[in-house]
């Protein structure tokens, strides 16, 4: 009997401490795997869905200048949004439409040609580039004639290249025109690869200007009166080192003045086309 008392004495102690030790270590250790095996939770909501779809809404035919004045606010109420950068292509197409365009917006002015004028010395005049003052009125050749009528909208250009964001983004007269996706990076300019979860050093910010606007036709440099013009390469010389702007050659064997010598951030061929009109000597660039 007492053998039998040891015995059972023995199994209700250590029968204890295995279940506490049971209830106390691993049942949490399977808490805890069964919890990270679960997926992560949904986000909360965007409560700025709503106003995006708003502002989109406005985008009727004819209705330009509305929907560029609420995707404007949109864009500069919620930076923050999960919408921001969908917002900013629709903002940025609907400006370049009305800014590229003879189309009528409160900004814009009229020129009449007069006698004696021609496009060098109107450019001039209206402080805006040839060739933003052909590409708005579609003028396919430099000739003009008295009384016609040549639209132009204010121009204050500014850049600013996002590696974070891999973004070119252009300002005019410090707010939000249009942005660029960037296809790659010259070495000196890449962002490096981190662990994950690791966060480097801020990137340092670097400021210059517009140095140049050079277009390619044919492996030759050609201005705004060549025949042509229109479908040449653009490259926007920049005078931070590495940053000019220049089209990705998009598969096709590379020619010698198909990328700058010193390297540069390739964008669509279309958006250099764009940003060669756009653009003035002399625009100032940051780089972040």
């Amino acid at each position: 009997m007492k053998a039998l008392f040891l015995i059972v004495l023995a199994v209700a102690i250590f029968g204890t401490g295995a279940y506490v030790t049971y209830e106390m270590f691993i049942v949490p250790k399977k808490a805890l795997e069964a919890e990270k095996a679960q997926p992560p939770p949904p986000p909360p909501p965007d409560p700025t869905v709503p106003e995006f779809e708003k502002a989109k809404a406005a985008r009727q035919p004819g209705k330009l200048l509305e929907a560029r004045e609420a995707l404007t606010a949109f864009v500069e109420r919620y930076p923050e949004s999960s919408k921001i950068d969908e917002a900013k292509n629709l903002l940025g197409k609907i400006n370049t439409d009305l800014f590229l365009s003879t189309r009528p917006a409160p900004e814009k002015e009229i020129y009449i040609v007069q006698r004696g004028d021609v496009i060098n010395r109107v450019a001039t005049k209206l402080k805006v580039t040839p060739e933003l003052l052909m590409r708005t009125n579609s003028l396919e050749q430099t000739m003009l004639r008295i009384g016609q009528k040549l639209t132009i909208a204010p121009a204050d250009f500014s850049v600013v290249i996002s590696r974070k964001k891999d973004r070119v983004t252009l300002l005019n007269k410090g707010r939000f025109f249009k942005q660029y996706a960037v296809i790659s990076w010259p070495p000196q300019h890449a962002k490096k690869a981190l662990p994950a979860g690791a966060k480097g050093p801020p990137l340092p910010k670097q400021t210059g200007k517009v140095k140049d606007k050079i277009a390619w036709l044919d492996g030759q440099r050609v201005i705004f009166t060549d025949k042509g013009f229109w479908t040449a390469k653009f490259w926007i010389e920049i005078s931070i080192p590495g940053c000019t702007l220049y089209p990705d050659p998009e598969g096709a064997p590379e020619t010698p003045n198909s990328k700058p010598v010193n390297g540069g951030i390739a964008l669509a061929p279309e958006a250099l086309t764009e940003l060669g009109a756009l653009l003035s000597k002399g625009d100032e660039v940051t780089l972040e």
